[in-house]
Parts: structure tokens; C-alpha cells; sequence
């Protein structure tokens, strides 16, 4: 029995070194098979590589003036001369601008000058020959107090009535009100009203 054993013992042993042996043959020939693979995708790969890099040497040399990048800002400005103020409204990228040097900035934009120019900032800026948008006055008429937008051509323009009446007023706030105070910006309009009511 002992004999039976041992036979038996020996066959299972020969069966777990033959499929050992049959498992490491088969993972090396897998291995050599995905090196392979391997290889040749990053042959390939290195060969696009070399590509780029070449194309991006070319365009480099080419690129030796700043252009506008897709995400710069940009303003436009303007200087009034009547009144001597300045109006900077900053606004999207217009897409036409994206790499554009500064020549060709100022080509597209003849009537500007360009301010500022690098690849985040970009500034057009122009002198007007009036006032801005942001005068105003305050008058009296008839009985009530209303505010009147100045447009750029200088006529009155009218902009709001208040609800403050020329009988609760002083002597001199009528006066004041005849001839017409003039305010720059809406922000401070309240503040003046303010004084009358």
C-alpha cells in the first residue's frame, strides 16, 4: 500500500511539474508577445513625437512677436476732452483679436490707438470731442424738480421727475434750482435730491 502511495505521489508530482513548467513557458511567450506590442506603439509613438517637436521648433521661430491669447483681457477707453473724463469699459475678447500681433491689432482697429498691448491685455483707447455720459442736472420746473441726462451734443434731456415740490423749497434752493445743478454721475443724484427733500 505504502507502495500505491507512493506511486501515486510521484505521478501527481511529475502532473504539478509539467503543468509549472507548461505555465511558465506559456507566460514568458505572453510576455515576449505584449513586449512586443510594446515596443513598436512606442516606436511609433516616439516617431510623433519627433514630429511635434520638430513643428513646434519651425513655428517658434516663426513666433518671436507676442500675440493675444484666447484669454486676455480687453478694454476700451475713451478720453473725453469737454469735460475731461475718462471711460473704461472692459468687456469679452472679441474672438478676431485672438493672435493677432499688435501691427495687425492696429490695422483692424485704425481708428484706435493701442494703449496697451502683451499677450493678457490688450487696451483701445480714443479721444472724443464731448462730454460723457455721465452729466447730468437738476432743475426746477414748473413745480416739481426733475433731473435731465446732458447728451453728448449738449442739449438737456429729460431724465427723471422727483416727487420734491417747489413749496417746501427755500429761496435759495429755488435759485439754485432756476439756474440748474449740474451733477456727474447717477450715484451722486440721490445725494443731491436728498439735500431738497
Amino acid at each position: 500500500m505504502n507502495k500505491k502511495i507512493f506511486i501515486m505521489h510521484n505521478t501527481c508530482m511529475k502532473r504539478i511539474i509539467f503543468y509549472s513548467i507548461l505555465i511558465f513557458i506559456f507566460s514568458c511567450f505572453i510576455g515576449f508577445f505584449y513586449s512586443r506590442i510594446w515596443k513598436t506603439n512606442n516606436d511609433e509613438l516616439s516617431k510623433q513625437m519627433n514630429n511635434v517637436n520638430e513643428l513646434n521648433i519651425v513655428t517658434e521661430t516663426f513666433s518671436n512677436e507676442e500675440k493675444i491669447s484666447f484669454n486676455s483681457t480687453f478694454a476700451i477707453k475713451k478720453y473725453y476732452d469737454e469735460c475731461g473724463h475718462v471711460e473704461v469699459n472692459y468687456s469679452e475678447l472679441p474672438t478676431e483679436l485672438i493672435n493677432l500681433s499688435k501691427t495687425e491689432v492696429e490695422q483692424l482697429y485704425s481708428d484706435w490707438n493701442v494703449e496697451e498691448f502683451s499677450s493678457n491685455n490688450v487696451i483701445l483707447s480714443q479721444e472724443e470731442d464731448s462730454i460723457c455720459n455721465e452729466h447730468y442736472v437738476v432743475k426746477l420746473s414748473d413745480n416739481n424738480v426733475d433731473i435731465y441726462h446732458l447728451e453728448q451734443d449738449g442739449e438737456e434731456k429729460l431724465y427723471k421727475t422727483t416727487n420734491v415740490i417747489k413749496e417746501y423749497l427755500t429761496q435759495e434752493d429755488i435759485n439754485n434750482l432756476e439756474n440748474g445743478i449740474y451733477v456727474y454721475g447717477k450715484e451722486n443724484i440721490n445725494s443731491v435730491i436728498e439735500d431738497f427733500e
